[in-house]
């Protein structure tokens, strides 16, 4: 496995500890209109299809800033 996908899924799976947190059926406001659940979320994160790749950049992103570092 090269770097950038070790990278990913050690990513991955920091994603998913944190969702895991959450109750699955909570609601996440994507946008101004539409809502998607925890458990949808993870689904999409564990696929890691385009759409959970973007919520695993987004949350990496918003841990660099809670860390001071972005």
């Amino acid at each position: 496995m090269i770097k950038q996908d070790m990278i990913y899924e050690e990513q991955k799976k920091l994603v998913l500890a944190r969702l895991n947190t959450i109750n699955p059926e909570s609601k996440i406001m994507l946008g101004t209109q539409k809502k998607i659940s925890v458990k949808e979320l993870i689904d999409h994160v564990e696929k890691g299809d385009d759409f959970g790749q973007k919520v695993i950049k987004a949350q990496m992103t918003m841990l660099k800033v809670l860390a001071g570092s972005a």
